[in-house]
């Protein structure tokens, strides 16, 4: 059974308060005995990071990304991972190696979990979620014009639905037509899986010109990593139990909406987190909701807000 420990990894001193709220959803809602933050560097000592020290389940771990890479794979990986000036790239390998030498389950910090990870634990010895995008590995890669023309074409036509209001619901109705692929925003296996071993294996050997590549140690390395990996031992999870609204979609968890929202409509009943994509179009609006008294005033005309404060409150969530 996978351990019940949630495994996050934080660089810089400064946390917002969407991302703290990430860690204390995690403690409160995913039935985790232990939430670790493993973070790079000292924290400021903000008020919602103070907070998250008060809770008995989460526990503040100092990270030594390259130390933690020599022990797990060997010099080559330590030697990537220093190179690497994204923060974002680095935590792609932390995350690896955490749950190579320690299982559990990672979650990236733009998650917000609203139910238990228990059944999923015990369900299988890994396990990886999957999304709805236009430009998996294979379609970033290919030559023919007709595959970028289509891709182009499903852009077009997604862009349509983000800014429709609550273009959300629509999609749904074409949403199978997108691409299905890994993304390893949400992680969960135990410590030594075959999975983590041939990740970490895939990156060290990875070459020097791309290691600062968008996308080449996350969810394009993940995706390669699946097709080839032949134990036979882990799963690739349906999009809802992570990823309920896809990219560019999941923008409508931050629209503000004058006559209400249903959370219902965005959410399934097997959903366990929310991945609300903080690369995408949300960077702005994440930082000026920095604190709870800006989810209240949002609470009945934001998706976001309106979900966080029922989990803020331990009220029902919708089925």
């Amino acid at each position: 059974m996978i351990p019940s420990t949630a495994h996050f990894v934080w660089y810089g001193p400064r946390l917002q308060y969407l991302h703290a709220l990430a860690i204390r959803s995690a403690a409160t809602h995913g039935g985790f005995e232990r939430v670790r933050l493993h973070h790079a560097d000292p924290l400021d000592a903000l008020p919602h990071v103070s907070a998250l020290r008060e809770l008995p389940n989460v526990e503040f771990v100092p990270l030594d990304d390259q130390a933690l890479c020599e022990a797990v794979s060997g010099p080559a990986l330590a030697t990537l991972c220093g190179a690497l000036k994204s923060p974002v790239a680095r935590a792609n390998i932390a995350r690896v190696a955490l749950l190579c030498r320690d299982g559990g389950v990672y979650l990236d910090m733009d998650t917000l979990t609203i139910r238990s990870f228990d059944a999923l634990r015990a369900q299988a010895p890994a396990w990886i979620g999957r999304e709805r995008i236009v430009f998996p590995g294979f379609v970033v890669r290919s030559r023919d014009p007709r595959v970028k023309a289509k891709a182009y074409a499903m852009t077009a036509i997604r862009d349509g639905f983000r800014r429709w209001p609550h273009g959300y619901r629509a999609f749904r109705r074409i949403e199978g037509r997108y691409h299905l692929a890994v993304n390893n925003a949400v992680l969960g296996g135990v410590a030594g899986h075959g999975l983590w071993r041939a990740a970490l294996e895939t990156m060290a050997e990875l070459p020097k010109a791309r290691w600062q590549q968008s996308y080449a140690l996350g969810t394009h390395l993940f995706q390669r990593v699946c097709e080839s990996y032949d134990g036979g031992d882990f799963e690739l999870l349906p999009p809802p139990l992570f990823f309920p609204l896809p990219p560019e979609i999941s923008a409508h968890w931050f629209r503000r909406y004058k006559r209400g929202v249903d959370v219902a409509a965005a959410i399934d009943p097997s959903t366990l987190t929310v991945h609300w994509y903080a690369s995408v179009r949300t960077k702005r609006v994440v930082a000026t909701m920095n604190g709870e008294p800006a989810l209240r005033r949002l609470e009945h005309h934001q998706l976001y807000s309106s979900l966080a404060c029922r989990v803020l409150d331990g009220a029902p969530i919708p089925a």
